[in-house]
């Protein structure tokens, strides 16, 4: 089978002729953020539930952040990256901080919402973003450029830029957490959701706290798209959340690029799919995540013409995702109709 061949014909060939077997691929390569961080433990369970499954290598390569994997994906290098919504189109749309549009680009499907905030030592004088004024504030990743500007919206929501700051640079989340821990920085963004910050609040002298959203929480999505405003509540779970507080959130995808093959990405999806339930009782932040909510319609970029045959094929596809979908220009996959 080709790259050329309509999906109709070659998911009814996989679905009567054969058992799940990729077909370009030999090795499945999933491109995550550091050891310790959710992108890259659940990484791990989507390389060994396609590994079980397809009987093929899968392996996570962890890089200092998704901005360095980006354009490894979108040149055919990786197989697969997990990627944040900004990230995605910021790339895909050729926004700074990157300099070229990444059009090959393609979602598989949103795995997760990422909750998103400044978190400081419990013990300081930090509770809103408005409060940040004069700190030293982590603003900028060298390997995550994307969340750079994400940093700064959440900052414009307390009336403050970079200016009102002291900016710092971090090369990513670990070196960051360790600058509030050494006493060189007072302030750091993160997901609240990750290991680290669990490490961090356990290392720190009466533990972290997590900052809530400056008032004015119209300039988070006006200025970096694909995010929003959410409530976080205390839980067992996380640690340095202890009221209600108001932080950041947006999408965590599984992409992929059009190197991959249609029937390959039917069959990556179709699998994640058919073992999300198993997924989500290992790595609990799936949990928010149900089976037919992974194919969001409003998706910042567009999906893989392989997912799509699937999502159509299960029912998840609606006119809300063809209209979206064409909005990037593309045309849909031929599926024979």
């Amino acid at each position: 089978m080709t790259k050329r061949t309509p999906l109709l014909l070659w998911t009814t060939a996989l679905w009567l002729f054969s058992p799940l077997a990729l077909g370009e691929l030999t090795r499945v390569t999933i491109g995550a953020n550091p050891a310790g961080t959710v992108f890259n433990i659940i990484g791990g369970g989507f390389a060994r539930v396609i590994q079980e499954n397809l009987d093929v290598p899968a392996t996570v390569r962890p890089y200092s952040g998704s901005s360095v994997y980006l354009p490894l994906l979108h040149r055919g290098e990786i197989t697969l990256g997990i990627n944040s919504s900004i990230d995605s189109v910021l790339s895909y749309t050729g926004q700074d901080p990157y300099p070229a549009a990444m059009t090959n680009v393609r979602a598989l499907m949103s795995t997760y919402p990422v909750g998103y905030m400044y978190w400081v030592r419990a013990r300081s004088d930090f509770h809103r973003v408005e409060d940040l004024v004069n700190a030293r504030v982590v603003v900028n990743y060298r390997g995550l450029v994307g969340l750079d500007r994400l940093n700064r919206a959440i900052l414009a929501t307390g009336g403050l830029s970079t200016d009102d700051v002291v900016p710092l640079t971090a090369a990513g989340l670990p070196e960051g957490a360790r600058l509030v821990l050494e006493g060189r920085a007072d302030a750091v963004p993160m997901s609240y959701q990750i290991p680290l910050v669990q490490q961090a609040h356990v290392g720190l002298p009466g533990g972290l706290r997590f900052l809530s959203m400056g008032r004015d929480e119209a300039r988070l999505a006006d200025l970096m798209p694909g995010s929003w405003v959410a409530p976080a509540e205390p839980s067992a779970s996380t640690v340095g959340i202890d009221a209600l507080t108001r932080t950041a959130v947006y999408n965590a995808y599984l992409n992929t690029g059009t190197h991959v093959a249609p029937e390959d990405a039917y069959l990556i999806v179709k699998t994640l799919h058919e073992r999300w339930a198993e997924l989500q009782d290992d790595y609990n932040v799936l949990a928010s995540t149900a089976a037919g909510e992974i194919a969001p319609a409003n998706n910042p970029h567009p999906y893989h013409e392989g997912a799509i045959a699937y999502y159509k094929e299960i029912g998840l596809w609606t006119d809300a995702h063809e209209e979206n979908h064409r909005g990037f220009g593309l045309a849909g996959p031929d599926t024979g109709e």
